[in-house]
């Protein structure tokens, strides 16, 4: 699984270290505007304004909650469960809505873009 994210975006470099310290090797990361991107996200996930995170699962990209909704069995408890409820389809369209809210303000947000200190063996160009 590989998690694709705004490399420039500081909320989104906090986004991956938290995931980064809840997930284990199966997860790997890799920024939106790298190589690893071009050849496995679809062009239209890529270009700007960058809206969401893309989690490519294997088999299928998949965006907003329905990509943090594929993480949601590489979390530990109780993050999963958290991950299960909002992806359940009632309630799926509700935490789209509260993400693409905080999408649209993220690069309003503090936050370092350059901040990414993490051991790099997960990570992808």
């Amino acid at each position: 699984m590989i998690v694709f994210f705004d490399g420039s975006c500081g909320l989104c470099n906090r986004a991956v270290r938290w995931l980064w310290k809840r997930t284990g090797q199966s997860v790997a990361f890799a920024p939106l505007q790298g190589i690893t991107s071009e050849k496995q996200v679809p062009e239209h996930h890529r270009k700007a304004p960058l809206k969401s995170l893309v989690v490519w699962d294997g088999n299928e990209t998949l965006i907003e909650m329905n990509g943090l909704g594929a993480l949601a069995d590489e979390l530990p408890f109780p993050w999963r469960a958290l991950m299960k409820v909002a992806t359940f389809p009632v309630i799926l369209p509700f935490s789209n809505m509260t993400y693409r809210l905080i999408s649209r303000y993220r690069t309003h947000w503090p936050g370092d873009a350059c901040s990414l200190s993490i051991d790099c063996s997960r990570m992808l160009p």
